[in-house]
């Protein structure tokens, strides 16, 4: 069996066989030839074509190639470029023999004398063997070379636009049958030319054929580029993939700090042991599986994508970004994957798969297209998600190091606000950068987007500064607010004006909201958390306290509904802005977002929970689904570290949760405030003061309970055929039938 190392044009002795006087090859070549280092790499690649030429024409004339055209303009070409005359086979194979062992001796000693030269070392570092160089030199001159392609047809090759079909090849390189049918071996899976993709298969529809020897193969432009040393970016072939080379400091990215050390010091070491010795014996030992992988998994805006482009700055290696989410075919996914897999092969990038959501999903395709290219892989790579959940796990076995980007702290967010002021911008003295950060818990996102749209609406004063005022900032950051908020039947956002000096209530209890609000905006500062119960017997009342407070701590109040929040069924999920998932109501309200700082208010309109239930739900599996609900409200007021308002209209339990910081029970207000605002609804002269003092004794109010009795009679009044202003025996109508004959709800303190 015939050692097929060397199956490209054997150096066996050929029968001296006149082909006719086709060209001559003049041998002039000088005794130290070989001694001579190639000048650069150019100049070693044009020995290479030359070389691959006068393969090309050897092998036509081994084929029987004869009447070569005259006054041809490629043949005029070739002849001044390989100097050749009349010739015969042997001279031929003899001179290619010469130039083959030439090329050799000059690419040694150009290595010795620090000349670059890439072609040998790619080789080298992909375990090519004799033939596979020969294969992939043809394929490489074939893509570049305009005097080969030409020649090429001139030899009567079939020519293919896609690249050159495997029969063709063998039939270049190979002396007889049956080394074309042993050659056709570096063209299985495990050749190194197929398993490190260095050529790969233009597929052609039309072919009827299953022959692996009338396939068309190929080498991308990457490869080419490695080979010229071109060291140049250019764009991909596919939309959805981008090569940049980043400018990103790392000091720009703000997460822990031992996080980030903690990435760094494995990308580091993965690339220094890439470099070395140990990287092929571990490739040699493993198999597969060698490639560092980054999960980068939190909310959008927390510095995920960031930090990709700053480890590809500080390291200096080329960022290829892939968007699986812009392929318009789902087909197209698995094509764009290896074309990125190749991209980082020969140029030694970062892979970076953004909004990589849908490759995780359990049992997807594109999961297991993905494993395939991993199994392969050799280079770093990086997948960003907003989400977390439902990872396949055979692709989470290849994660190597998994990295949760969360919304950033209160230091955090101010640091980023810092880091995102350009130099050549100026804060006005008006500007206060911890109140912003206080107000806003932004992503780095949002503080980017904020800044951005500051500066761009701030002009430059008469010594050319860029000044950004407060107000700048705050109307660029509602902006961010607003684009974040959705319009949904489950709850209201909105930012309350009236403060507590407003609310019909005595001094008393003014004061004590006052300082509940104080307690308020200490929680706040501190991230420390405070829930308030407000006990009242009219809900709108406690409602508007609670506006109150929110007025006080100068922030905006997100308002829920307890009945809405049920457990069971989907017909209250919403998504979630910042992980994009579908959450329960009850989740949603408690969850920390982006938004400007908010207080929580949730309303109990409804008598739907029984406090002295509450305790016993955790420890009963079989309850109710409002049961489960208590619970999982106790859970969210137990970990919540914003501020949260509990309004309802029961009576206080002895069994009030120990989730509330406090409580407060809102008794009526003063009756002399009472019966003035009785007297103010009420027509004129159409009651006296007595009618007032029993009218309050009997039936105690708030003012808004009040208004809206008298809302409801007057259209009683209208219904009846009487006056707009109704009379006092209507308005006790409409009160002893919402409210009951004679009912007296407890008063403040009593019991």
């Amino acid at each position: 069996m015939m050692d097929t190392q060397n199956i490209a044009i054997s150096d066996r002795i050929l029968p001296k066989a006149q082909t006719g006087q086709i060209f001559s090859l003049k041998t002039d070549y000088k005794e130290n030839d070989e001694e001579i280092p190639f000048s650069d790499n150019f100049e070693y690649l044009e020995a290479l074509e030359k070389e691959a030429l006068l393969t090309l024409v050897l092998a036509a004339i081994r084929h029987g190639k004869k009447g070569w055209p005259e006054q041809n303009f490629t043949v005029e070409r070739l002849n001044a470029l390989l100097d050749i005359e009349d010739f015969n086979e042997e001279e031929m194979k003899e001179k290619l023999f010469q130039i083959r062992q030439i090329n050799k001796a000059r690419e040694a000693i150009s290595v010795r004398s620090g000349v670059k030269l890439f072609f040998p070392v790619f080789c080298r570092e992909n375990k090519l063997d004799e033939c596979d160089k020969k294969i992939f030199l043809l394929l490489f001159i074939h893509a570049t070379s305009d005097i080969f392609r030409k020649t090429f047809s001139l030899c009567a090759f079939k020519e293919d636009e896609r690249g050159v079909i495997i029969r063709i090849l063998l039939s270049i390189l190979c002396l007889d049958y049956r080394e074309e049918l042993e050659g056709k071996k570096h063209f299985s899976r495990q050749a190194p030319l197929v398993a490190r993709e260095i050529i790969f298969f233009r597929r052609d529809a039309s072919r009827l054929s299953s022959h692996i020897v009338d396939e068309i193969v190929t080498i991308s432009e990457r490869h080419v580029k490695y080979v010229t040393g071109d060291n140049q970016i250019y764009n991909s072939t596919y939309d959805e993939i981008t090569i940049e080379t980043s400018s990103i400091p790392l000091e720009k990215v703000i997460i822990d700090q031992s996080v980030k050390k903690q990435i760094i010091t494995y990308v580091n070491k993965y690339l220094h042991q890439r470099e070395g010795v140990t990287s092929s014996k571990l490739d040699d030992f493993l198999e597969y599986g060698t490639a560092l992988t980054l999960f980068f998994q939190g909310p959008s805006g927390t510095g995920k994508t960031m930090m990709a482009r700053a480890l590809a700055h500080h390291f200096n290696r080329p960022l290829i970004t892939v968007k699986l989410i812009n392929a318009y075919y789902k087909w197209d996914m698995e094509l764009i994957m290896i074309q990125a897999f190749r991209e980082a092969a020969l140029i030694k990038g970062f892979i970076f798969f953004d909004e990589a959501d849908d490759i995780f999903k359990e049992g997807s395709y594109l999961a297991r297209s993905l494993l395939i290219q991993l199994e392969k892989a050799k280079c770093m790579v990086i997948f960003a998600t907003n989400k977390a959940g439902h990872i396949d796990p055979s692709m989470e076995r290849r994660l190597s190091m998994k990295v949760h980007f969360a919304l950033p702290e209160r230091e955090q967010r101010l640091n980023i606000w810092r880091a995102l002021l350009p130099d050549f911008i100026q804060l006005a003295p008006d500007v206060d950068l911890e109140a912003l950060n206080n107000r806003y818990p932004f992503s780095g996102g949002l503080i980017k987007n904020t800044i951005f749209l500051a500066a761009n609406s701030a002009e430059p004063d008469s010594s050319s500064n860029i000044i950004i005022t407060r107000q700048m900032l705050e109307q660029a950051a509602d902006l961010q607010t607003q684009q974040m908020t959705e319009n949904n039947q489950f709850y209201k956002s909105y930012r309350p004006v009236e403060k507590v000096v407003s609310l019909p209530l005595d001094k008393q209890q003014q004061a004590t909201l006052k300082n509940i609000a104080d307690a308020f905006q200490y929680a706040h500062n501190n991230s420390t958390g405070l829930n308030l119960m407000i006990n009242v017997a009219d809900i709108t009342t406690g409602i508007n306290a609670a506006n109150a407070l929110a007025a006080e701590c100068g922030i905006k109040v997100k308002s829920f509904k307890y009945s809405d929040m049920d457990t069971t069924g989907k017909d209250n999920e919403l998504v979630d802005k910042v992980s994009q998932d579908k959450i329960k109501l009850i989740d949603y309200a408690f969850i920390q977002t982006t938004e400007e700082t908010q207080l929580l208010i949730i309303i109990d309109d409804s008598d739907a929970i029984n406090w002295d239930d509450a305790g016993r739900t955790e420890n009963n599996k079989n309850c109710s689904s409002k049961d489960n609900t208590i619970s999982r409200l106790l859970d969210s007021l137990r970990e919540y570290q914003g501020i949260c308002c509990f309004v309802t209209h029961k009576n206080l339990s002895p069994n009030i949760p120990s989730e509330f910081h406090a409580h407060i029970n809102l008794e009526y207000p003063p009756e002399e405030m009472q019966r003035q605002q009785w007297e103010n609804q009420l027509p004129p002269d159409s009651v006296n003061d007595n009618d007032l003092v029993e009218l309050v004794e009997q039936y105690p109010m708030h003012i808004a309970e009040i208004d809206s009795i008298i809302r409801r009679a007057v259209i009683q009044s209208i219904i009846e055929g009487k006056t707009q202003q109704p009379s006092l025996k209507t308005v006790k109508t409409i009160i002893e039938r919402y409210r009951g004959k004679n009912k007296t709800p407890v008063l403040f303190g009593k019991a």
